[in-house]
């Protein structure tokens, strides 16, 4: 393969990992942001059983805590997606520039000499 169709190949390879990539984000997202909407649904629903101070700084603490929790736990998930893209990516540019091909046609042109 000519060095202007591994090019090719690259690009095409790096486009279709990064439109993979940003759909599962866009999902990703999707999903996460439904999820703190029914998270805040869910406290607002607790508001009317707030009946003194007391309750209604142990309701906050209790969001602050999950609200907390459901962040760190996203931008994990996120962090790991963006690890994998990345590591796709660099999987597809070595396979690009590697001497692999090289490498192979060597012994044919030891078999031929012989």
């Amino acid at each position: 393969m000519n060095p202007f169709e591994q090019q090719m190949k690259l690009a095409r390879e790096l486009m279709e990992l990064n439109a993979e990539w940003f759909r599962k984000l866009a999902e990703f997202d999707s999903k996460n942001f439904s999820s703190y909407v029914q998270f805040n649904q869910d406290f607002a629903s607790k508001l009317p059983e707030v009946n003194n101070v007391q309750s209604f700084v142990e309701l906050q603490r209790e969001y602050g805590e999950q609200l907390w929790s459901n962040t760190q736990q996203a931008l994990t998930t996120r962090g790991e997606m963006l690890r994998e893209a990345f590591e796709a990516q660099n999987t597809a540019i070595r396979n690009a520039f590697s001497p692999a091909e090289e490498v192979a046609e060597a012994p044919k042109s030891d078999a031929k000499a012989a």
